[in-house]
């Protein structure tokens, strides 16, 4: 049964790409952007896996490959049920385009202002080697300023004043920085906003052609700049294509080995949760959101740890297996929300997907500026939400919504209703 499962994700896939490539504005939307994503971060996976499952018994394998299959095909199904017209009406928010103006600065100034303390902040380290300590809180207050880049490109391309465009390029300064050090999400990030703001203010879509090609190349880049990281630019400005192509193939060789494969862990992962009976409904994205937003080194991190659940942690798996998480690589999508219901977990892609058509509607067709901004805030953290799990994305969305909200809040227009008389 792997080969049909292998077989059924490359239908799905295909049918994802091809829904979006049919109509080219479609490339904008959720299940085309989702379909890119399984196309060039999972696809080449699944075939390594197949290849050198290691420790992965049949059972296993063929687990993660179809709730892959059923993920994929809930960013589709959940895109196709009918909107929900009285969420639709909520998103339709008024707003005063001053106002707006002022909260842009506002939040460009905060961005610069925890990118500094960034800056001259020394980094520690947690023993699983991610970020910890007050630079996480400056990281994380920092990101406002991505929504400030938002409001400036959208209002210079609807208005191309000398002042909006200064603002622009000051605002988006920060986002270009992380692009030349070979960070990925956020070369993403930057690269959504742009595109979804030239469609929003003048409708333009990229060639198809480019678009096709911009998927096959995914497939490359995305491990290749993971390895080569600020070199990849240096290497691009330096003309050495002929480096960064042996560069490519020799990281799409190693990723076709299978040493390491994010994949393996989401196989190891629900294969662990079906033979325990731990999952967790809900609780390891709680995990996620604990980690996120509950400041250990202000609340001390005994009670940040008791707020969560960690049903399975690296070290039963490794009881259980042998098997160890390669440090740096994620569980996925695919395995941590495997991890909290089971095949139904899929549906969580499909409740994204839900509402994301709500948030098209609004955005394309109603030209809600909540919905543009929201939009444009959350497919980096959609495709992140297969890459690194759902529970990440929760993380992203979270900040996204709240921070957005503010702001639309504060610009929103004021009717004052007057009582007339007969």
């Amino acid at each position: 049964m792997v080969e049909v499962y292998r077989d059924l994700l490359i239908i799905i896939c295909i049918c994802l790409l091809g829904w979006g490539l049919i109509r080219i504005e479609r490339v904008y939307q959720y299940p085309f952007f989702m379909g890119s994503m399984f196309v060039s971060f999972l696809l080449p996976q699944v075939f390594a896996l197949i290849k050198n499952p290691g420790l992965l018994t049949q059972d296993a394998l063929e687990r993660v490959l179809l709730m892959s299959c059923f993920c994929a095909a809930a960013c589709w199904i959940g895109y196709t049920i009918k909107p929900n017209t009285k969420v639709l009406k909520k998103l339709n928010i008024i707003i005063d385009q001053r106002k707006l103006f002022r909260v842009g600065i506002v939040l460009m100034f905060q961005g610069y202002l925890f990118n500094f303390l960034l800056s001259i902040t020394t980094i520690q380290r947690s023993e699983s080697g991610t970020w910890t300590g007050p630079a996480t809180i400056y990281l994380f207050l920092a990101q406002v300023i991505n929504i400030a880049f938002g409001i400036f490109l959208l209002k210079t391309l609807n208005s191309p004043k000398i002042i909006n465009i200064i603002l622009t390029i000051i605002a988006g300064w920060p986002l270009v920085q992380p692009i030349f050090v070979g960070r990925r999400q956020p070369t993403m990030t930057f690269i959504i906003i742009v595109g979804l703001s030239f469609w929003l203010a003048w409708r333009y879509v990229p060639p198809r052609m480019l678009v096709i090609t911009a998927v096959v190349l995914l497939i490359f880049i995305i491990p290749v700049v993971g390895e080569l990281r600020s070199r990849f630019w240096d290497l691009v400005f330096s003309g050495k294509w002929e480096k960064i192509l042996s560069s490519s193939q020799g990281a799409f060789e190693t990723q076709q080995k299978g040493d390491i494969l994010e994949l393996r862990n989401a196989a190891f992962i629900a294969d662990a949760t079906e033979k325990m009976g731990l999952y967790g409904y809900g609780s390891g994205w709680w995990d996620s959101i604990v980690f996120q937003y509950v400041p250990g080194q202000i609340v001390g991190y005994d009670f940040k740890q008791s707020l969560q659940f960690n049903l399975i942690t690296r070290e039963e798996l490794e009881n259980l297996y042998g098997y160890t998480i390669p440090s740096g690589t994620t569980i996925t999508g695919v395995g941590d929300s495997f991890a909290e219901f089971g095949y139904f977990g899929c549906f969580s892609f499909g409740l994204i997907a839900y509402f994301f058509k709500h948030l098209w509607i609004s955005a394309v067709y109603k030209k809600s500026i909540f919905s543009s901004l929201l939009y444009m805030g959350l497919v980096s953290p959609a495709m992140v939400g297969l890459t690194h799990g759902i529970g990440r994305f929760w993380q992203e969305a979270i900040f996204q919504v709240f921070f957005v909200s503010l702001a639309v809040y504060y610009s929103r227009v004021k009717y004052k209703y007057y009582a007339i008389n007969s």
